[in-house]
């Protein structure tokens, strides 16, 4: 593992700022950065309901430990130098984030491919649950 890679895991009601995330990723010696929002949609819903927000809640000390392993995975497999993580936990309406995920590296082809299977990796082990709310109905996914 390279000794400079650091990781910025957080989550909570705060929204955070691009500024932010972008100084965290800041370094001389990459020349790539990606900063992914993942924004919530009005998708349709059950019974011809449709989405207006979502609750978020979390396993909290699970939610780092698993962000930490991914951080340190996308380290060793793509040789990204940052990794910056955060989660809303609580309710987010339509239109506005949820996730923020940023990555520097050396190079763009690894910063995409780290953000794509960080995206995946988080969906699939980190202990973030969400509840659809939508005009009539709820659910749980």
């Amino acid at each position: 593992m390279d000794n400079d890679f650091q990781y910025h895991i957080t989550f909570g009601k705060e929204i955070v700022s691009n500024e932010e995330i972008e100084r965290f990723l800041r370094l001389y010696n990459c020349g790539a950065e990606v900063v992914f929002k993942g924004i919530i949609r009005d998708d349709a819903f059950l019974e011809d309901d449709t989405v207006v927000s979502i609750e978020y809640e979390g396993i909290e000390g699970m939610i780092i430990s698993e962000v930490e392993i991914i951080a340190k995975m996308l380290n060793q497999k793509f040789q990204i130098r940052r990794f910056y993580f955060h989660h809303i936990l609580g309710n987010v309406a339509v239109g506005h984030p949820s996730i923020w995920i940023g990555i520097s590296g050396g190079h763009r082809k690894e910063v995409f491919q780290a953000l794509d299977e960080a995206m995946d990796q988080i969906k699939r082990t980190v202990p973030i649950f969400k509840k659809e709310i939508g005009t009539k109905n709820q659910a749980w996914k």
